[in-house]
């Protein structure tokens, strides 16, 4: 990937970052610094923020969920993080959706991943950074990368 290059985050590089509890909290936190430092572009969607909201917020999900209240005070400086690219899909990504879903015959949750990828190449986005890789490793359009490798 290109220094210059938008990358877009998946959700549980946030959630990661936002649960002090969870064994990647740091590197996310990390992670999440260095964007803010303008070291990484990062593009975010809707949908990662509604899934961020989803995670925080459900008991079942996370060890200390936030209230709205909290969860929102949290999102915000994310979405409007300077160094953060707000990426919105487009009037064909339903249709892209549809089409990966039926050529990697994709079945209950994995539509959300392939809304995803959707949304990357309707923006013109080939890299995702995830600890999931393994979600994203069917799309060939793509490539997932886990930060947490890396560093």
């Amino acid at each position: 990937m290109k220094a210059d290059e938008i990358a877009f985050i998946d959700t549980n590089i946030l959630v990661y970052a936002l649960d002090t509890e969870s064994p990647f909290h740091l590197k996310a936190i990390d992670f999440v610094n260095r964007t803010a430092r303008g070291e990484l572009e990062i593009g975010i969607c809707p949908q990662v923020v509604g899934e961020l909201y989803a995670t925080i917020t459900n008991p079942r999900k996370a060890s200390h969920p936030l209230s709205p209240s909290e969860a929102i005070d949290a999102i915000i400086p994310i979405w409007e993080a300077e160094n953060t690219q707000r990426i919105f899909p487009k009037q064909e990504t339903l249709e892209l959706t549809l089409d990966l879903v039926k050529r990697y015959q994709l079945k209950s949750l994995d539509f959300f991943d392939a809304q995803i990828v959707a949304t990357m190449l309707d923006n013109g986005i080939s890299t995702i950074y995830t600890v999931n890789e393994q979600d994203f490793a069917i799309f060939e359009e793509i490539k997932a990368v886990n930060p947490f490798k890396q560093a």
